[in-house]
C-alpha cells in the first residue's frame, strides 16, 4: 500500500511540474510540412520538441529533440536554442528518381547514363541521429515564431529498384526487371535539407 501511494505520488508530482511548464503548439514548414509540439523543462531553460508530418510531399518523418534555450544577447523577445534527438520516416516512393539525379549535372555527357545505372530504393524507411539550431522570437501575444535548421544524419533502409531494368535477379520469385526484393541501404542525403520556418501559440 505505502508503495503504491508513492508511485501515485512521484505521478502526481511529476505530472504537476510538467503542466506549470511552458508550452507550445503550432507548424513547422520548409521542406517537410509538419505538426510541432514543444513542452518547457527546468523551469523553461530546456524544452524536448516533437514533429510530425509530411516528408517533401513523398513520406512521414516523426522528429524528437531535446534543446537547449538561450535568451539572445540585446532583446529579451529573441532567443537562440539548439538540441540533439532522433528521426524516423518512411519514404512511398524511389530515393533515384526523387533524390539522386538532383546531385549530377544535367549537362554532363554521360548523365542519362548515370542516371539509369545508378541502383535505388523504393518505398523506404529511414532514421538517425538529429540536430537542431535556431532562433525564435516572441510576440507580446502568445504567439511566436522560429527560423531552424534541422538536419536528420542516418541511413535507407528499402527494396532496391533499378530505373534501367537491368536486375540481375529477374526470374526469380518476386523479382522483376526493375523491381528487386533484396534489401539495400544508403545514406540519408534528404535529411540534411532541413530549413524551415515554425509558427506556435505559446501556452
Amino acid at each position: 500500500m505505502k508503495r503504491l501511494f508513492l508511485i501515485l505520488l512521484i505521478t502526481t508530482a511529476t505530472a504537476a511540474v510538467s503542466i506549470a511548464q511552458p508550452r507550445a503548439i503550432g507548424i513547422r514548414i520548409g521542406g517537410n510540412q509538419e505538426l510541432s509540439f514543444q513542452q518547457g523543462i527546468h523551469y523553461g531553460k530546456r524544452f524536448v520538441q516533437f514533429d510530425v508530418g509530411s516528408f517533401y510531399a513523398k513520406g512521414l518523418q516523426i522528429t524528437w529533440t531535446y534543446n537547449w534555450l538561450s535568451q539572445a544577447v540585446g532583446n529579451s523577445a529573441f532567443s537562440v536554442y539548439g538540441g540533439l534527438g532522433l528521426g524516423v520516416g518512411f519514404i512511398w516512393g524511389d530515393n533515384n528518381n526523387a533524390w539522386y539525379p538532383r546531385s549530377l549535372d544535367p549537362k554532363a555527357p554521360d548523365y542519362i547514363e548515370r542516371k539509369f545505372n545508378h541502383k535505388a530504393l523504393r518505398r523506404y524507411g529511414f532514421g538517425g541521429m538529429a540536430a537542431q539550431l535556431g532562433l525564435e522570437y516572441r510576440f507580446d501575444i502568445p504567439l511566436a515564431i522560429s527560423l531552424d535548421y534541422r538536419p536528420l544524419v542516418g541511413i535507407e533502409i528499402g527494396k532496391l529498384y533499378y530505373p534501367n531494368g537491368n536486375n540481375p535477379d529477374v526470374g526469380k520469385s518476386g523479382e522483376t526487371p526493375q523491381y528487386s526484393q533484396k534489401i539495400g541501404f544508403g545514406y540519408h542525403t534528404p535529411g540534411l535539407w532541413a530549413f524551415a520556418l515554425g509558427v506556435r501559440y505559446c501556452f
